[in-house]
């Protein structure tokens, strides 16, 4: 930073140094609008820790899963070989 500043000095720049309080606003014409208001009136904000709670409580709410009955049929096994070719079809009792 103090190298770009000293390069700015050598082509011919000007720092000028101003006290504390100062602006750089005319003095002579009124001061203009400020950017962060708008002309809308203020809205109405939403209490964060209550929807953190609602969401939470939604969370515990959960149903216990539903238990998976065995099926009693006999199901096909197809037995494979150590290069994955199918060798023969069992029918097993799961």
């Amino acid at each position: 930073m103090r190298r770009k500043t000293e390069e700015y000095i050598s082509l011919g720049g000007e720092i000028k140094h101003h006290q504390a309080g100062e602006t750089g606003e005319p003095a002579d014409k009124p001061r203009g609008r400020s950017a962060f208001v708008s002309g809308e009136p203020p809205k109405t904000r939403t209490y964060i820790n209550d929807v953190v709670s609602a969401l939470d409580n939604r969370k515990k709410k959960k149903s216990p899963p539903k238990v998976s009955v065995p099926s009693k049929r006999a199901k096909k096994k197809v037995i494979y070989d150590d290069f994955g070719e199918p060798i023969r079809e069992v029918w097993t009792q799961d």
